[in-house]
């Protein structure tokens, strides 16, 4: 949704409110595309975003032009998943969708909104091919919008969103009443970097490509110069005194660069006692456990330093500064999407 955003709000600045999404609502095999992927289209026939990137979004243009002059939202499943179509009209990875094809409506207007000001949203479509589609929206403050048409669907959907809050989650789901569409989109994450090395320059660069916020922290002001990180927020001063473990929420990644221990085991100490997701350090078996021993004598347990991913990242084998924080980035990735991060060939 994130990607159309912003073409949806110009098409709406210029007075175009004929409006029909696609949302891919279930993958199979090697779909190019995640459950939740939205495309959008206008009457004047502008098109944002993209269900399949490029294989089938000819045909689900058809689909959504169809909508635009008054059927009703159509439940197209397995859309690209035989090899004959492969090289027509289907999915050339092999994979397959079930995409939902709907008009835009006011709970599209309020989950855009949520998604703008980065707040976690929950957004559940009825998705039986028989029925019109009805939603539901859930936010961080614990407010509902909408209706799947049946209070106790309604309450036992929730209680699934509690389960999967604050996401990312994307998932078909299936009830006695029908088929819905259980989504969670997360803001993007935020990226703290202690120690503003020359890895954390590359770091920086990399995961704003990829939407992270990023704070860049130290306390050597030689480090942190606007140059070396344009864009980004930095705070100079020791770990401790500008920042709280309170700071870092269920959204955050720390990366704690300093290789040095008047700095790592503040930064490290922060980091433990914060519901932050990913807890990364830099730092040779020895370093980490020479870290791992100060953290238990204060007071930390080896639960706590199970929580530290170190050495820090993937096992890609590069060396170069760009090349490790590739493979730190690629990790902070793979554990927020609960992934291993090993190889997709391997799998």
């Amino acid at each position: 949704m994130r990607d159309i955003i912003a073409d949806v709000k110009r098409w709406q600045a210029a007075g175009k409110t004929g409006i029909v999404l696609a949302t891919i609502v279930e993958t199979r095999g090697s779909s190019l595309r995640p459950a939740g992927a939205r495309m959008a289209i206008t009457a004047e026939g502008d098109v944002a975003g993209s269900v399949s990137s490029g294989c089938v979004d000819g045909d689900v243009i058809a689909e959504m032009e169809f909508v635009l002059q008054g059927r009703e939202a159509i439940r197209r499943p397995n859309f690209g998943i035989t090899d004959e179509q492969a090289w027509s009209a289907g999915l050339a990875c092999g994979g397959a969708i079930d995409l939902l094809v709907e008009r835009w409506n006011p709970l599209h207007e309020r989950l855009m909104a949520e998604i703008e000001a980065r707040r976690p949203v929950a957004f559940v479509s009825r998705i039986d091919a028989d029925k019109p589609p009805v939603h539901l929206l859930h936010t961080v403050d614990g407010a509902t919008h909408g209706t799947l048409g049946d209070a106790d669907l309604d309450g036992e959907v929730l209680m699934d969103i509690a389960t999967a809050w604050p996401g990312p989650y994307a998932q078909k789901h299936t009830y006695p009443q029908g088929e819905f569409f259980i989504e969670i989109i997360a803001p993007p994450p935020t990226l703290v970097i202690f120690g503003a090395t020359d890895i954390a320059v590359s770091l920086a660069a990399l995961a704003c490509v990829l939407d992270f916020a990023v704070i860049v922290s130290d306390a050597r002001r030689a480090f942190l110069r606007e140059e070396r990180f344009p864009g980004v927020e930095t705070r100079f001063g020791w770990p401790q005194d500008v920042f709280t473990s309170q700071d870092f929420g269920v959204s955050h990644a720390v990366v704690v660069l300093f290789h040095d221990a008047k700095f790592d085991v503040p930064a490290l100490k922060l980091a433990l006692r914060s519901d932050a997701f990913y807890v990364g350090f830099l730092g040779s078996r020895k370093t980490q456990a020479d870290r791992r021993e100060s953290l238990l004598a204060a007071g930390f347990t080896e639960q706590d330093w199970g929580r530290v991913h170190g050495p820090v990242g993937l096992d890609i084998g590069g060396k170069e500064p760009a090349m490790i924080a590739l493979s730190i980035l690629a990790e902070i990735v793979a554990v927020r999407n609960r992934r291993t991060g090993g190889m997709m060939s391997k799998r």
